[in-house]
């Protein structure tokens, strides 16, 4: 009976100690590291349009064509041109030849592939814990598995409703709903080509915050 006991009382020891150590492993890493998967691929993205109004005649592109800066990517009938405004990436055309365009038209969308980063959305509330030049690894569901270097290189100044544009609203009684805010950090990888071809795709970050 006795032996029993002291087993036990030994397995309750083991799983007291299992426990504390599970507790700190994560009060570690919670006051070590900043992890969110609210994360993306992305890069500055430039709108082509045309200075005057016409008909396209000429299109020399399409999505996915690689450009240089100054480009011609298309012509209209009245002689003005369409250029690229750097060294990139069409990811998307909007038009097609013989379309009468005008300034408000976006003709096509040019992306800087060269300098793609990772933006991730950090809660208002966490945002003090983020501070520029801080090691980050991220992991991209693009490579299972793999990890990869990178570094804080911006925080946002305004919140990602107000880039957007959309304000927060009151319900029909007139109460207000608070909604908690998202700030966007800029995460430049170490291997940036690493992210050619992924614009848009996920990622997770884990940002060593002390």
């Amino acid at each position: 009976m006795k032996r029993n006991e002291n087993l036990i009382f030994t397995i309750i020891g083991l799983l007291i100690l299992v426990g504390v150590g599970i507790w700190t492993y994560f009060y570690v890493q919670s006051n070590t590291y900043f992890t969110t998967d609210n994360a993306k691929v992305t890069t500055e993205v430039y709108n082509v349009a045309p200075s005057a109004s016409g008909r396209l005649v000429k299109l020399n592109v399409a999505e996915g064509s690689l450009v240089k800066e100054n480009e011609v990517l298309g012509r209209l009938e009245n002689g003005s041109y369409l250029r690229s405004p750097i060294k990139g990436q069409v990811v998307k055309s909007n038009v097609v030849l013989n379309q009468l365009v005008s300034p408000t038209v976006v003709a096509a969308v040019v992306a800087d592939i060269d300098h793609s980063y990772v933006s991730a959305n950090i809660e208002e509330t966490n945002i003090t814990k983020i501070k520029e030049g801080q090691d980050v690894t991220v992991q991209l569901d693009a490579y299972p598995g793999q990890k990869f270097k990178g570094q804080v290189k911006e925080i946002n100044k305004v919140t990602q409703t107000a880039l957007s544009g959309n304000a927060t609203s009151f319900s029909t009684s007139g109460t207000y709903t608070k909604v908690t805010q998202l700030i966007p950090v800029k995460i430049v990888l170490e291997d940036t080509g690493k992210l050619e071809g992924l614009i848009g795709t996920n990622a997770t970050v884990k940002i060593k915050i002390k």
